[in-house]
This record gives C-alpha cells, sequence and structure tokens, in this order.
C-alpha cells in the first residue's frame, strides 16, 4: 500500500492561534500519515476512509484548531495504489485545493503535492510508492 501524507506548511491567518495534530502542536514542515486509526471500516473494501476533523470519536487525523469542523473531509485511498486519491468535503467553504474552494457536492482527485487550505490551515498532500 502506497504512503500518504500530509505536510504542515502554515496558516493563511495572521492570528491563527494553535494547531494541535493527534495531541501534538504542529509546526510547519510537520508530518502526519494518512491512516485509518478511529473511525469504523470495512477492511477487506478495495478504498480506505480516512477521516480528518476535531472530533476524537470519529477522526482518523484528529486535528484541534479554529476552523476545523467535527469532520472537515474525508479521504478515500485505494489500498493497492491504483486510482484516484478522493477528497470529499463536509462542510462547504471549508476547503480549497490550489486555491479553488471545493464544493460538498464535489469529488476531487487529489496528486501528489496538491495543497489544501483547511479553513485557514495549509498542508500539502504526498504519496509515495
Amino acid at each position: 500500500m502506497p504512503s500518504r501524507k500530509l505536510t504542515f506548511l502554515g496558516s493563511s491567518a495572521s492570528d491563527s492561534g494553535e494547531i494541535l495534530v493527534e495531541g501534538e502542536a504542529f509546526l510547519p514542515g510537520g508530518v502526519v500519515a494518512l491512516k485509518r486509526r478511529r473511525s469504523p471500516w470495512d477492511p477487506s473494501r478495495p478504498v480506505e476512509r480516512i477521516i480528518l476533523g476535531s472530533n476524537p470519536a470519529r477522526a482518523d487525523v484528529l486535528v484541534k484548531a479554529d476552523g476545523i469542523e467535527a469532520e472537515h473531509v474525508r479521504f478515500y485511498l485505494p489500498v493497492d495504489g491504483c486510482g484516484d486519491n478522493d477528497l470529499k468535503v463536509i462542510v462547504d467553504g471549508t476547503v480549497k485545493v490550489n486555491g479553488r474552494n471545493i464544493p460538498h457536492t464535489e469529488w476531487l482527485a487529489l496528486v501528489d503535492g496538491d495543497e489544501l487550505e483547511l479553513s485557514s490551515w495549509l498542508f500539502k498532500f504526498e504519496q509515495e510508492g
């Protein structure tokens, strides 16, 4: 299975406050693996769903910061690496990819190097393998 991760780039807001990822303060350059940690999911499916959000009971990537929703985005990642790395926005107006606002009605295929803006928090999507 390929390795997918988010690298934290910083914030677009000058007074953004603190961001905690998996309970740790996150600084630019910090990396978090996109892997299922908490949410229920059938492991026999050909994709793995990863929830990023602030709800500790549901989020696989737990992010506590201003503007991060309980379930902010979902990633649907093919287990074998063949196919699209799909992003699904949960709340309209909270996510941009490469500067473009992504509505909750759209499925977006992410590619290595895409920049995600989650509220005011900036990340780079990366895939290896």
